[in-house]
């Protein structure tokens, strides 16, 4: 995939440069500050965290803070969920409220896709220079796979500037009804299969008509559930950088019309814009679905265990598509000494396990999870989920991510619901990004 725009060394170290002085801003030169340490036991505070998800997140999060306030007993810990209905660019912009009207927020737990706005726009610090100081943040990042952990930097790679302390990731991986497959004499599928097997596949699963028809696949009809069919033809919405339209890829387009074939030619899924994809596999309606971990909070709610994963199909490549999320200190921590002690209770391992019992996401510490009984109980191969990551990407998060997601969600629309065809809409949505683009990086320019 072609490169056209790159940040320069300038305009990098102007976007990191301001998070980069927030220590001082504290009132302390960023060597004095790094000479600190942890606080001792009786330290007394008031900490907030400023945090997304549902209710199995909240509980999650919840018994870190418990074992925080074992060693912390003074230190009262506000965990604040106020999740936004205008998506990541809503969410940051409430962060950037609550700061600015004096209420505390110490960390922030935020997702890929609204950690390159946070940075740019100064709202979290650096922690490199804490991790190489702190051996219980260096055992975190040591067991978190180095996709993970890069994604989450600035400029993303080995190289860049850490930030976030990785907490979870989802990827997409195919989810496929076990009893639905043994009942039409099919094999579970390679883990190397191809477009046309799955086409295949579905096909043989598509069964009935009208009310009582079932389909082979149910399309995870989102920005990120679609990604992986992007990913597998070595294409991706925006270039590599993140910073120009990618959508005049030509594997773009084979990509968008074997989407749209999958229920305009084939007929092996069913309208995009009706049920959703969990609801129609829980229920029996779809004999394959897709998503990452978070879907098995429903199964399990359900009683619904006929369930098990196998990779992407592939066209030119087996890449799929991950989203990391974790916690970034704020440059308004009273102190980023406590709050780095608060991170390493909303990370450890006992988190992990409490994280695999709801099922709505991965942990991002591989360690013992990956070989723990309870992770490998359900599905019967789980291990497909960390084995992704030898073949992934994130999902692409610039900036103005909420943009970047609008324009081309909703052209597509006009493709899925066969207005247009699919080069009209990539031609129309290649256009609209472009100029969105060149926006962008006039802005992280000035």
């Amino acid at each position: 995939m072609k490169e056209k725009q790159s940040l320069s060394r300038r305009q990098f170290l102007q976007t990191t440069g301001a998070a980069a002085a927030s220590l001082t801003a504290l009132g302390l030169p960023v060597s004095s500050a790094l000479a600190q340490g942890a606080p001792p036991a009786e330290t007394a505070a008031q900490m907030a965290v400023y945090n997304f998800g549902g209710a199995i997140h909240q509980g999650v999060a919840a018994g870190g803070i418990s074992r925080f306030n074992e060693r912390y007993p003074n230190v009262v810990v506000e965990d604040v969920y106020e999740p936004s209905q205008a998506g990541w660019g809503g969410y940051i912009t409430n962060v950037q409220l609550r700061i600015a009207s004096g209420l505390p927020v110490d960390l922030i737990a935020m997702a890929i896709e609204g950690t390159w706005e946070t940075i740019f726009q100064g709202i979290v610090i650096p922690l490199d220079d804490y991790i190489a100081e702190d051996e219980g943040l260096q055992a975190v990042v040591s067991e978190v796979h180095p996709s993970l952990h890069d994604a989450l930097k600035v400029p993303r790679g080995p190289d860049g500037t850490t930030y976030y302390i990785t907490r979870e990731w989802n990827n997409m991986i195919i989810h496929i009804n076990t009893r639905m497959f043994e009942e039409a004499g099919l094999d579970y599928p390679n883990p190397e299969w191809t477009w046309d097997e799955f086409v295949e596949t579905a096909q043989i699963l598509t069964t009935g008509e009208g009310e009582d028809k079932v389909f082979g696949f149910a399309i995870p009809y989102f920005n990120f559930g679609m990604a992986p069919w992007w990913h597998t033809n070595e294409t991706a919405t925006v270039t590599d950088d993140w910073l120009d339209s990618n959508l005049d890829d030509p594997n773009m387009l084979e990509s968008l019309q074997f989407l749209r074939s999958l229920v305009h030619e084939h007929g092996v899924s069913p309208d995009v814009f009706g049920s959703g994809m969990t609801e129609l596999f829980v229920s029996g309606k779809t004999a394959m679905s897709a998503g990452g971990r978070w879907p098995f909070a429903t199964y399990i709610a359900n009683d619904f265990y006929d369930v098990d994963i196998v990779p992407w199909p592939r066209n030119r490549a087996g890449t799929t598509v991950f989203g990391s999320g974790g916690y970034a200190i704020t440059t308004s921590a009273a102190d980023p000494y406590l709050a780095i002690e608060l991170i390493k209770d909303m990370t450890d391992h006992q988190t992990d396990v409490d994280a695999i019992a709801g099922g709505t996401y991965l942990p991002a510490r591989e360690g013992s999870t990956v070989d723990s009984e309870e992770f490998n109980a359900f599905p019967e191969h789980a291990h497909y989920f960390f084995g992704s990551l030898d073949d992934i990407k994130p999902i692409p998060s610039p900036p103005n991510f909420a943009e970047v997601e609008n324009i081309f969600t909703r052209n597509v629309d006009n493709v899925m619901n066969d207005s247009i065809s699919a080069e009209e809409g990539l031609a129309a949505a290649h256009e609209e990004l472009t100029e969105a683009m060149a926006n962008l990086r006039e802005r992280m320019g000035a």
